[in-house]
């Protein structure tokens, strides 16, 4: 039923064409915080939640890049983004663990994921809560609210930048229509707006505004063991026992000091966890080896 993975092609509005750097394949962006003077790697975030204010959000000259995955779906995310006070961190590297978690990026395994849903719609079509955990773009958050509707959608980043000036932006860009038109005869209807919610913070500290999920997703969060142990706990404590999915998108393995985690670390911690198991889905051989794996308990 459709085409997809067919592309990514880059849109403009307003504004006029610039030169653009993706880092969808580029392995040594998992660079070591200690090559970069961007100061501690103490969490230094407060967790809290970022209204969706779709009244007072501006797109205007924005870029953005389309990722086309069925003939009648394409998601969107913006290009040219405002990182705020992350962006002297952005340019040394794209990702240093307990300072920027790699956000502002738009991960190889996201798009294995979005091409997974493409291709398996009816294992996802009644998710009726859902959180998309260290969502970056959100694109999975936002894939799950317009194909599937569920009646919620949470999206949760570390950075605050993050969430204010990507996450949102692009829910507003691909969920919401322009104002004044008539939702009488529009196929699918968009999703509702109080349907979502945006968190940045530490997982650490998420449990005062996490819910109990159908379904979590994730994307190249488990790469170092400290995360991996704190997406372990938060599957364990928010996703519900009876018919709850957490699918995971990953590189089998992590390389570097700080980093060591990975598809084969995951599967190790898992074990202690007796009453949650895994089951690998997908797996690509290209380059390092990427997997999505879904978690669910016994």
């Amino acid at each position: 039923s459709g085409h997809y993975g067919r592309g990514i092609q880059i849109l403009f509005e307003q504004s006029p064409p610039m030169s653009f750097r993706f880092n969808f394949f580029d392995d040594d962006r998992y660079s070591s915080s200690q090559n970069s003077d961007v100061g501690s790697t103490s969490s230094c975030v407060v967790p809290k939640e970022h209204p969706y204010d779709r009244e007072n959000i501006t797109l205007l000259f924005s870029q953005w890049v389309e990722v086309k995955l069925l003939d009648d779906l394409g998601l969107f995310y913006l290009n040219n983004v405002d990182k705020g006070k992350m962006e002297t961190v952005t340019e040394h590297s794209d990702l240093v663990p307990n300072v920027y978690e790699g956000g502002f990026e738009v991960w190889e395994c996201t798009i294995d994921i979005l091409k997974y849903f493409a291709r398996h719609e009816d294992k996802f079509a009644n998710m009726d809560a859902v959180l998309d955990l260290g969502c970056g773009s959100g694109l999975l958050g936002i894939y799950m609210a317009l194909r599937h509707h569920p009646e919620t959608v949470h999206f949760q980043d570390y950075n605050p930048e993050v969430i204010e000036n990507f996450t949102i932006k692009n829910y507003h860009k691909n969920c919401s229509l322009p104002s004044g038109v008539d939702l009488v005869g529009i196929s699918p209807p968009p999703p509702s707006p109080s349907s979502a919610r945006f968190f940045s913070g530490d997982w650490d500290d998420m449990e005062g505004f996490f819910e109990t999920y159908h379904l979590i997703i994730s994307s190249e969060t488990i790469y170092n063991r400290d995360s991996i142990s704190k997406v372990l706990r938060i599957i364990a404590r928010h996703l519900r026992r009876e018919g709850g999915v957490a699918l995971i998108g990953t590189k089998r393995h992590y390389f570097g000091t700080l980093l060591g985690g990975g598809l084969v670390e995951f599967q190790e911690q898992l074990k202690g966890y007796p009453e949650l198991k895994s089951t690998v889905v997908w797996s690509s051989e290209k380059g390092l080896t990427r997997d999505i794996v879904l978690v669910t308990f016994k």
